[in-house]
């Protein structure tokens, strides 16, 4: 499994039958599997400290901090800016 994590973590193994997997911070690495079921894992993931990189495009978005947006956050901004600019044309009718 490769990973970016944006602070330095140390993985326990969670049955402690392997050494610990330590990353530094704004590094990519190779894990083994296990470290996505430690705890550790797990609250830096639900944080968005560390991201599994499953492609290409998951490492350039890692390398440049940019965070993928949804469908629905997508659209919900597409329907944000149509509301801005029909408020505001409404606003410069009402004006003349």
């Amino acid at each position: 499994m490769r990973i970016f994590s944006k602070r330095s973590f140390q993985f326990d193994h969670p049955a402690g039958q392997e050494p610990a997997v330590v990353i530094q911070s704004q590094n990519f690495a190779d894990v083994p599997g296990w470290v996505a079921a430690s705890a550790m894992f797990k609250l830096a993931s639900k944080t968005g400290d560390v991201t599994v990189i499953e492609n290409k495009h998951d490492e350039k978005a890692a390398e440049t901090g940019a965070k993928s947006k949804s469908a629905a956050e997508k659209k919900a901004e597409e329907q944000a800016q149509k509301e801005a600019a029909a408020k505001a044309a409404a606003e410069a009718d009402q004006s003349q």
